[in-house]
């Protein structure tokens, strides 16, 4: 036999059903996630569009299986492209050390943290060059006068020194210290000292020995000795005696002085703290526009607490998505999830009309006129040669069987009973038992409030100018809609002003009798003509009607195709 193909994809993939899904919806999805990663694709997730209905939760607590993740929505998110392992530097790091880090990684920045993570600001090469210019000053951040803030135990690593004397215990503190090269005469030297001494000094000199001693009868701390020079014992007597720290090198004056510079913490620089900073669930759309107008290179993402938690590169918001998406038992964007239209679909499976935009590049789509998605998706592993497991076979049948009314849909086809036959032998149940469990489920309107019925299987359309929405639940007692009559018409009404529908209808079906009922509010012209007998209380009557698709749907599409809207 053929071995079927091995997929691959080069992005996580999610397969989602319409918003406010079915059986059907929920169940295809999941059984085709199943087939792909049988397939060789393990990043493949199927996902819920809202709340998992009672309904799709029965069949996976009868079946033992985990039901998918739950989604609002596929909009981006910061935490979607963010970078949990972009370089960052501790604020206690050296700058010589961050500086290194910066090269050795490539990034145009690093956000900065404290010993407890929280972001601190932004370290990157403008920053130190705008530290570097300023030129001639010991104020602030200046990397280019004569005070440095540092410790002894940073300065020896940055200098690559030895200790020929010093308190180990008073290394660690941070110091303000003033740069002094002993490049002249002792008594020169003194007072130039003198003048200039601000802060604690700390002596540069080579193999003066006259000048090591001079300097040790001052209060001083730090004397660095370059050029590896050698040290007479007297001076290091005598600096034990006194408590100062000898350190020597094998650094020139010249790089004592650069790397001094850079022998501060990441803390002491000049951080950019103006750099947008993002929560995780920050939208991408909404960010977009302010990072790509932003002169920075890198944004950081931070907790409630202000913990880093990752970084973005501008780049990221102009990449392609991190995801694709696969649709089941829909193919049009208003059905589908809200955030759709911003991830690219890469295959439909559907049998449903085509109404879906053109895409960028050309994607697999599998359609045909059955009355269950799961229909098709049990075929696709027929076709790839394959057997569901026990489980995802029991799974498949109660999508199929929802969708067709256990077959008595007048969108059931031949294909869909014989597919159904086959899932009965591989899932060890047949069709009528699953749906008299399904059915059993508590009726959504003795249980659910009146807009959880209208959107629980809500579908929007978008024909002959017309801007409407047709929702379909089951229901063996329709004096239920009777009594909640009101109360729904009141939700439709308030769903029909706020997004600007011109009307909205709601089916309830009675599976067992065969018969369906119409709610329908909005525009006067399409109501006066349908074709259906009418209640006294304005309540459309449908008998042998069981299918929004394939009787409902046509029928609206024929009267807005004949009804010009300004009626």
């Amino acid at each position: 036999m053929e071995l079927p193909m091995i997929l691959h994809y080069d992005r996580p993939v999610l397969i989602s059903g319409h918003r406010n899904p079915d059986v059907d919806s929920i169940m295809s999805a999941y059984a085709l996630a199943a087939l792909k990663r049988a397939l060789g694709c393990e990043k493949v997730t199927p996902i819920c569009p809202g709340i998992l209905p009672d309904r799709a939760a029965w069949v996976f607590r009868h079946f033992n299986l985990p039901p998918p993740q739950s989604r609002n929505d596929v909009y981006l998110r910061m935490t979607d492209i963010m970078k949990t392992d972009y370089p960052r530097v501790s604020s206690e790091l050296s700058l010589f050390d961050a500086v290194r880090k910066l090269k050795d990684t490539g990034v145009p920045a690093m956000p900065v943290v404290d010993a407890d993570g929280v972001y601190q600001g932004t370290l990157s090469p403008f920053t130190l060059l705008a530290d570097l210019l300023n030129i001639g000053s010991d104020e602030g951040q200046s990397l280019t006068g004569r005070t440095i803030a540092s410790s002894i135990s940073m300065i020896r690593k940055v200098l690559d020194a030895e200790s020929l004397t010093g308190d180990s215990g008073a290394d660690e503190a941070l110091r303000t210290f003033d740069v002094f090269v002993a490049a002249m005469s002792p008594e020169f030297f003194d007072r130039h000292l003198d003048s200039s001494m601000r802060n604690e000094p700390a002596i540069i000199v080579g193999d003066r020995p006259e000048i090591h001693l001079r300097v040790l009868q001052r209060p001083i701390k730090l004397l660095i000795i370059t050029g590896n020079c050698p040290v007479e014992s007297s001076v290091i007597e005598l600096a034990t005696f006194r408590k100062v720290t000898i350190l020597r090198t094998n650094c020139d004056s010249a790089t004592v002085i650069r790397r001094l510079k850079f022998s501060s913490p990441v803390c002491a620089a000049s951080l950019n703290r103006k750099v947008p900073v993002f929560a995780p669930d920050d939208m991408v759309r909404e960010t977009r526009v302010q990072a790509l107008a932003s002169p920075d290179d890198v944004f950081p993402v931070c907790d409630h607490d202000g913990r880093l938690l990752g970084a973005v590169p501008q780049t990221a918001f102009t990449a392609p998505p991190p995801y694709s998406m696969i649709l089941v038992d829909h193919n049009e964007i208003s059905q589908g999830i809200p955030g759709l239209e911003e991830i690219p679909v890469i295959e439909v499976v559907d049998h449903h009309r085509i109404g879906m935009k053109p895409t960028m590049e050309p994607i697999k789509f599998t359609a045909d006129v059955v009355g269950s998605t799961c229909t098709l998706v049990a075929g696709m592993y027929r076709s790839a040669g394959l057997r569901p497991t026990k489980e995802i076979a029991g799974v498949l049948l109660c999508g199929l069987v929802t969708d067709t009314l256990l077959y008595q849909s007048p969108t059931t086809t031949a294909q869909d009973r014989a597919i159904g036959t086959w899932l009965e032998k591989i899932a060890g149940c047949d069709s009528g038992s699953l749906m008299n469990g399904l059915m059993q489920i508590d009726s959504p309107l003795a249980v659910k409030s009146s807009l959880e019925v209208i959107n629980a299987d809500r579908k929007n359309y978008e024909e002959n100018v017309y801007k409407f929405a047709l929702s379909q639940v089951e229901e063996n007692n329709l004096e239920l809609l009777h009594r909640r009559r009101d109360e729904l018409l009141n939700d439709m009404n308030g769903i029909l002003a706020k997004e600007g529908l011109d009307f909205i209808a709601l089916l309830v079906t009675d599976p067992v009798r065969g018969n369906s009922e119409l709610l329908i509010t909005g525009a006067a012209p399409i109501i006066r003509a349908l074709p259906y007998g009418k209640r006294s209380d304005g309540i459309f009557r449908l008998p042998g009607v069981l299918s929004r698709k394939k009787q409902l749907l046509p029928q609206i599409l024929a009267i807005t195709a004949a009804v010009p809207k300004n009626l």
